[in-house]
């Protein structure tokens, strides 16, 4: 009998089972538990008319019967009575209206009524906090919560391999009580369990939209309806989907459901070379390659340049994640084979989504495996190491992390895909080392504004203040007109700065390497003392040097030593032509003086020719001691800008 009664009871949905269970409560008497029978004979609802055939000739009594009589003891009235105590026996037939009986009055009661039912309003949808311990890898659990996961039929491979584990698929109702109980020493609870773990796959689909749950909204949106829950026809299109192939609104309800991709796909899903995406080929094409329509798009609409496309990770545009793009770049994004998940990862890597957003989605457990936290993804706190690292300097499990963020060698080094057929690391900025008068107005004024280019400053490579600072010191601005003009952060700390304003320990390995080779140590470098070989000119050079030279992004018109020579070379052309104009103004003192000693030898001032002779040598040695300054003066400065 009790096997029946509690599959009676356990045919009810959710809310019948807690009447049956206040009504069964209230009819135990002296201790007695209703028997079947009680349950089964339990009055019906009163017909829409009394039977007639019984008739209850009883008197009234003065106080209601504990139970409710079989029928009406007489007719009923004709009219209703009026009275404030309740009537002894029905007066009509139960009303089948929806209406109510009274019209609601204009003054609110006296006090609020008490009820155990929950109000009519919907209670706001808030998803419970995610459980973090269900993410470690099984094998960096430590034995204690090995051993608790295990009671729940865990093992290394259900752990590891979400939705494995059959237990996954029970609500925390349909959990024992020892199961339960090692459920909360994990952390969880009925709401965290039934969302992350079960994911409601447990309920009723009626029991869904209860107050207290509301999640009918988020299966309705992935196209579930009671037929598809219940089996009777097939499952939503949705269901047979990868994370990134949903839809956007598909995702947001999923991830309200307390999925994300790795739980919503059960097994890492990954395209070839172990992305979460489809990697789009034509982005890793260089501007030139594109097609001529991609390419006005790309321009026109979503501002790029060929400096901008060609270094991955440069544009502007791509700062920005799919919902900050305005509606007519959304529109030309399409155009051109990008939506939301591949535009947020392959070229956004959801950089700009908050750390809230991240956790959303959860793709916080893959930034957080690159050492990323909350603190340090708003700035609060320094970004980690992995940051810093090149490709190359990631080690492997960092490299699996990147790849789910749609990360690769080429967008993590952020690459200049520009063809570089010359002997420098990065492709020569073209524009940079064209003569001034070859820069269009645009260009000219670029250059001449934040950046406070001259002529003289432009065509005399190493010379303007600017290029004294590396890329990190210009302002945004600075940066921007930079980029304008064909450069950016590694090609101006190149070719501009050749790397000075770094300190020796910052400088990559290699670059080192390369200005020790040249003659510089830890002790020179901070002392700004140039070493020998900065004083030869380009073509002095051997070989190697030379080879070491282009590494640093110098070549025969940047080197210092060939500017040295240059300057050299026009202070030497400068004393040659001063020279040449002091011995003309020598010939004509000269003339003059063989002039003025004719009449010196029988003039009144009684000069000799070996006066006049010695006044020619006193302004000769005057015009010798001025070269001789000049040239001292431009010797000297020479020397103070090696130095």
């Amino acid at each position: 009998m009790a096997i029946q009664l509690s599959r009676h009871i356990l045919g009810q949905s959710k809310m019948s089972r807690l009447f049956i269970t206040l009504w069964v409560s209230s009819t135990i008497v002296d201790g007695q538990s209703p028997t079947q029978g009680d349950i089964l004979d339990s009055p019906s609802p009163p017909t829409t008319s009394p039977v007639k055939d019984i008739v209850d000739t009883s008197p009234p009594t003065n106080s209601p019967t504990v139970t409710p009589s079989l029928s009406p003891s007489s007719p009923p009235s004709l009219t209703p009575t009026l009275s404030q105590a309740p009537s002894r026996e029905p007066t009509d037939p139960p009303s089948l209206s929806a209406i109510p009986s009274q019209k609601p009055t204009n003054v609110p009661s006296i006090s609020p009524t008490l009820s155990f039912m929950p109000s009519a309003a919907p209670i706001q949808y808030s998803r419970p906090t995610r459980v973090d311990i269900r993410y470690i890898p099984w094998n960096e659990l430590d034995p204690e919560n090995q051993k608790i996961a295990m009671n729940l039929d865990y093992t290394n491979t259900t752990w590891n391999e979400y939705g494995a584990n059959p237990i996954e698929e029970s609500s925390w109702e349909d959990l024992t009580s020892e199961q339960t109980s090692n459920a909360s020493l994990l952390g969880y609870d009925m709401k965290s369990w039934d969302c992350w773990i079960n994911h409601y796959e447990g309920y009723r689909w009626i029991d869904m939209g209860q107050p207290f749950i509301q999640v009918l909204q988020w299966f309705t949106s992935l196209g579930w309806d009671i037929q598809s829950w219940t089996g009777k026809k097939e499952a939503p299109e949705s269901d047979f989907k990868t994370w990134y192939e949903l839809t956007s609104e598909e995702r947001f309800s999923a991830a309200q459901l307390c999925y994300f991709r790795m739980t919503w796909n059960e097994v890492e899903v990954f395209s070839n070379g172990g992305f979460p995406i489809m990697k789009p080929d034509f982005r890793f094409d260089h501007w030139w390659k594109l097609d001529d329509e991609v390419r006005e798009i790309a321009h026109e609409s979503l501002k790029y340049s060929e400096i901008t496309w060609n270094v991955l990770g440069l544009g502007a545009v791509e700062a920005r994640d799919w919902m900050s793009l305005t509606p007519s770049e959304r529109e030309a994004a399409e155009s051109i084979g990008w939506n939301q998940a591949t535009w947020d990862c392959w070229i956004n890597h959801f950089r700009s989504y908050s750390w809230e957003n991240l956790v959303f989605y959860g793709l916080d457990l893959d930034y957080q495996s690159l050492g990323w936290t909350d603190l340090s993804w708003d700035g609060t706190e320094d970004a980690p190491p992995s940051n810093d690292k090149t490709w190359n300097e990631l080690n492997e499990l960092e490299k699996q992390y990147a790849r789910k963020l749609c990360y690769f060698e080429d967008n993590w080094d952020m690459v200049d895909i520009t063809p570089n057929n010359g002997k420098f690391p990065h492709p020569k900025p073209k524009s940079r080392f064209a003569p001034w008068n070859e820069l269009s107005d645009d260009e000219k004024a670029i250059a001449a504004d934040s950046l406070q280019y001259s002529e003289k400053t432009w065509n005399s490579y190493g010379v303007a203040e600017i290029e004294r600072n590396g890329w990190d010191e210009l302002t945004q601005l600075q940066q921007s007109h930079a980029i304008s003009l064909g450069l950016y952060e590694r090609t101006w700390d190149c070719f501009q700065n050749h790397y000075h304003s770094k300190s020796w320990i910052s400088l990559d390995g290699d670059v080192r390497d390369a200005f020790r080779v040249l003659g510089w140590d830890e002790n020179s470098w901070a002392a700004n003392y140039r070493p020998p070989s900065y004083e030869n000119e380009w073509n002095r050079l051997s070989e190697i040097e030379q080879s070491i030279a282009y590494r640093l992004c110098f070549f025969e018109d940047n080197w210092p030593g060939q500017a040295e020579a240059l300057k050299g070379q026009s202070a030497n052309e400068t004393l040659a032509g001063e020279e040449e104009a002091a011995e003309e103004d020598g010939t004509e003192e000269n003339n003059g003086t063989s002039e003025e000693e004719d009449a010196a030898e029988t003039g009144p001032s009684g000069q000799t020719a070996s006066s006049a002779t010695q006044e020619d040598n006193s302004g000769s040695k005057c015009v010798f001691s001025g070269l001789t300054a000049s040239l001292l003066i431009s010797f000297w400065s020479f020397g103070v800008e090696t130095l």
